[in-house]
């Protein structure tokens, strides 16, 4: 018989964000391969943050995205609803072809 206290304790942030990352290759394997990152974990609220894609593409749809939430809120009973944010930083988002002219916004 186990005593290990940690039985019974909710999941750490990094326990939490492999357990999302497992459920979204497992149920959603096409946005493997860097179209999707877990960004955040909130294990206190439930709350994920994900990115899909980087800016400089089109990321998912919003009937995808709900999917994801729906699917995450039902297979992970800690997860309560997720975030979503656009772009990885690459800074690919800005497509001037201009580099002698001003940059946008004016």
């Amino acid at each position: 018989m186990s005593t290990d206290a940690s039985d019974s304790r909710e999941p750490t942030a990094a326990a939490l964000r492999s357990r999302v990352a497992a459920t979204l290759d497992s149920e959603f394997p096409d946005l493997g391969g860097g179209k999707r990152v877990v960004r955040r974990v909130n294990a206190d609220t439930g709350v994920v943050t994900l990115s899909f894609s980087c800016g400089c593409s089109d990321g998912v749809s919003a009937d995808t995205e709900r999917a994801i939430e729906n699917t995450l809120v039902t297979e992970l009973d800690v997860v309560t609803g997720i975030t979503t944010e656009s772009g990885c930083g690459c800074g690919s988002t800005d497509h001037s072809t201009d580099e002698t002219g001003p940059k946008a916004p004016f």
